[in-house]
């Protein structure tokens, strides 16, 4: 491949991907099951176009399957939500070179509830902090956390370097956090990740303390708390993941180099750090980071019944198409809609021009919303519970 015997796209792959492994020591390529690689020009700019369509223009085509992270647009309302005509136009050149390259169109950051669902102990080749965290932590597979380009020259190869958490022993839990907080609700399970994450960056956390019935919603917006506000790639949770049936077997026999607890003052004190304002009138209620499920989806529904948003507030609830579709196909869209709310499919508030509505200030219950948000849209955050979350949003105003 490197020599052009399979075409220039795949020289190509082959020249960054040997690049790579040199510089982290690789011994060897392994081959991957899958990839997600990324698509939204929010984050990939002209460059991330020069980059996807240098390699559709080579006849590059995807060798394993290859789902997308979310567009920087709602694909289908673009016009609906003020997106511009020239910021659209090169959205959509972005979408076109995927789909040339036989990318499959789920345009979501859980690839995992749509059909990229990698086997345990896999090798896979994926971008997006929250899919990466929650495949190596929640599924067992094993993926660095891969940047544009790089993710996609691994699938055009069907191969990537070994190093990293590619590695066993580099798989390793290294620090013990204790979660000594009882009666978890869902936005202490983000408040854990932020914590976690902004305590030890990139290191490998191994948690106790969590429920045993703690469900996959809770472990995927802890997971992309955790990669947000640290650079978390997996972590492990006792009795819960699978590379932690006991605290010996997270730790591989080895000790723990730090630890923290974390009990209810130290959740409540997040929460209120995370937030940038305390009250007062809110814009904007954004929820669905990482995408709603369709769980969530019934669960927002059953919060906005018979409720109505105020005139004055926008509410956004963010998910893939493939819900979308489970929910319209149920009571659950029309509850949703009926109260004012709006379904967002395909696209993500992080990654989409907002700005363009001047929203001022934006409540959420996601913490990785909560800590972007004002770095990329220069808005005031209120981070709260889901329940408080629609309360606000009847009434205009925290």
């Amino acid at each position: 491949m490197l020599d052009g015997d399979q075409g220039k796209a795949a020289s190509l792959a082959m020249c960054i991907l040997t690049k790579i492994g040199e510089i982290y020591d690789a011994d060897k390529m392994v081959e991957i099951g899958s990839a997600h690689v990324l698509g939204h020009f929010g984050s990939l700019h002209d460059a991330g176009i020069h980059v996807l369509e240098k390699f559709a223009g080579s006849n590059g085509r995807y060798k394993v399957p290859t789902t997308v992270d979310p567009a920087s647009m709602d694909l289908e309302m673009w016009r609906e939500f003020k997106t511009p005509e020239a910021y659209a136009e090169k959205q959509l050149r972005l979408c076109r070179a995927h789909l040339r390259m036989g990318v499959i169109p789920t345009w979501s950051c859980t690839p995992y509830l749509h059909g990229n669902l990698p086997r345990y102990g896999e090798h896979i080749s994926w971008a997006e902090s929250s899919a990466v965290v929650f495949a190596n932590s929640v599924i067992g597979s094993r993926t660095n956390r891969e940047t544009v380009g790089l993710e996609v020259a691994a699938s055009i190869a069907g191969r990537t370097p070994e190093f990293g958490v590619h590695l066993e022993e580099n798989r390793r839990g290294d620090i013990l956090v204790e979660v000594k907080a009882t009666n978890l609700c869902d936005i202490d399970y983000n408040t854990v990740g932020y914590l976690v994450g902004k305590t030890f960056g990139n290191r490998i956390p191994v948690l106790t303390g969590l429920p045993q019935n703690t469900g996959i919603d809770q472990l995927k917006c802890m997971g992309a708390a955790m990669a947000c506000s640290g650079a978390v790639a997996m972590y492990h949770a006792v009795g819960i993941t699978p590379e932690a049936t006991t605290l010996d077997h997270a730790f591989q026999g080895d000790h723990y180099s730090d630890r923290i607890e974390i009990g209810r003052t130290e959740l409540k004190n997040a929460e209120e750090e995370i937030s940038t304002v305390s009250g007062g009138k809110i814009d904007l209620v954004a929820v669905g980071c990482p995408h709603c499920s369709f769980d969530e989806m019934r669960k927002l529904a059953l919060l906005l019944e018979n409720r109505k948003i105020h005139r004055s507030v926008e509410f956004w609830i963010y998910t893939s198409k493939q819900v979308e579709s489970l929910a319209r196909k149920t009571c659950y869209a029309d509850i949703i809609e009926s109260s004012g709310a709006k379904i967002s499919t395909q696209t993500c508030a992080v990654v989409s021009p907002i700005n363009t509505w001047g929203f001022e200030s934006v409540m959420t219950n996601a913490a990785k919303f909560a800590i972007v948000l004002p770095s990329e849209h220069k808005v005031k955050v209120i981070y709260k519970k889901i329940e408080e979350c629609v309360e606000a949003a009847v009434k205009g105003k925290v």
